[in-house]
């Protein structure tokens, strides 16, 4: 091997080692950056935009509406599209109305359970110690005009999360989540856009409070459960 070729050789394989390296330590870094920017926030408001797809059932369904969230443990999700949907967890209860696809019936169940995970889905990603993810990823994406870096994460513990994988798309600039993806052991593809993101707003006294609309029946199980 002539120098000119060793030296190309080892130029190309510092290239195949560190491009890797780089972008993993970006990705963790980007991580660290948000979660921190997260821990300090206390009230949020943030609109967003929803798809869902079951590869199942071969369907896709699309959202919007508007998340509060007031730290710790309280939610709300407002959907304008489908209109009059509505997710509230105030710590201890978290209601599930939606007379989209469920009329007549509202959901009463615990603060802790399932859909309180997914209904606070940004405090599960970033709220979760670092170490209880693998974090991959790294590359730089433009979403809306924003560039962002792509980061994956697979929980260590796949039984403490209810969801195989996520992907965070973090903002570069601003520290804020962008975009979020979770797919779960059946397949399905939960991907939030977040069009806008207001960390210390101020929230409406009664944000966090679900009345229980005239001639609703509560129900305390989900369907087939």
């Amino acid at each position: 091997m002539t120098k000119l070729t060793h030296a190309a050789y080892v130029m190309a394989l510092t290239v195949a080692v560190s491009a890797p390296l780089t972008a993993q330590n970006g990705a963790e870094t980007a991580y660290d950056r948000i979660a921190k920017a997260w821990k300090a926030t206390r009230t949020l408001e943030a609109n967003f935009e929803q798809k869902i797809t079951n590869p199942l059932l071969g369907r896709t369904a699309t959202s919007r509406g508007v998340f509060l969230q007031e730290r710790p443990g309280k939610v709300s999700i407002t959907f304008t599209q489908p209109a009059g949907d509505r997710i509230v967890g105030d710590g201890k209860t978290l209601w599930v109305y939606l007379p989209s696809s469920a009329p007549g019936r509202v959901l009463k169940l615990p603060g802790d359970a399932d859909g309180a995970i997914v209904a606070d889905l940004l405090g599960q990603l970033l709220d979760t110690p670092k170490r209880a993810f693998v974090i991959s990823g790294g590359d730089l994406v433009t979403i809306d005009g924003r560039t962002t870096r792509r980061v994956q994460l697979l929980p260590r513990n796949p039984d403490s999360v209810p969801f195989q994988k996520a992907t965070l798309w973090l903002d570069e600039k601003e520290p804020r989540p962008v975009r979020v993806q979770v797919v779960d052991g059946q397949g399905v593809d939960r991907t939030i856009t977040l069009t806008s993101w207001s960390p210390e707003a101020t929230l409406p006294g009664d944000a966090f409070k679900f009345n229980v609309p005239k001639g609703v029946k509560v129900s305390t199980k989900i369907a087939g459960l």
